[in-house]
Parts: structure tokens; sequence; C-alpha cells
């Protein structure tokens, strides 16, 4: 690489505690059970992740955003960074609950 990628990997973090951070990329299509981007957008964050069977329950939530190649995922990626995410209306953040 001529540049260096501007990230910082911090190792194990609670996410819980990492209030400044509103986006979430997840680009696993073989993961079964999508925790992650579940306690992602539970948290009222970004989600980023692929077009793919194994994502669709996600498409119900405004703050997931899907991308089939790279350049819906730049696409995504500059769109949540410009914006802040949507707060969970009280019918989405259900879905989360053991009662759903």
């Amino acid at each position: 690489r001529r540049r260096p990628i501007p990230s910082t990997f911090p190792g194990r973090v609670d996410h819980a505690s990492v209030k400044s951070h509103k986006i979430f990329i997840n680009p696993s299509v073989t993961e079964v059970l999508c925790t992650t981007t579940a306690e992602a957008l539970a948290m009222g964050k970004f989600a980023i992740i692929p077009y793919h069977p194994s994502n669709m329950w996600f498409r119900q939530f405004p703050n997931c955003l899907m991308y089939r190649n790279k350049w819906e995922f730049a696409a995504s990626l500059k769109w949540a960074l410009s914006r802040g995410p949507e707060p969970l209306t009280a019918e989405l953040a259900h879905q989360f609950s053991w009662e759903a």
C-alpha cells in the first residue's frame, strides 16, 4: 500500500463503552447468527453489511446499510459518516427483545 489505512485497532474493547463510534462494519457472509450486527443496531449504530440471505432480517432497520459491491460499500460508508443514526422506534426496539 502506498498510504496506510487511517484506523486504530484497540484490540478487545467492550463496544458498549465506545460511545464515539456510530458505524459498525461487518463484511461477513458466513456468520450464521449475526449477533454483532444485531448488537450494533440495537445500540443505535449504523451497520454496514453485505446484501446476503443471512442478513435479510436486518433490512427492516433504517440504520442498516446494505451493499452489493465496493462502490455501494463506499457510498454507504460516506452516507453514514455524514449523518447520525436514526433512533430506534419502540416497534423496532421490540425486535431485539426476548418477547419478539
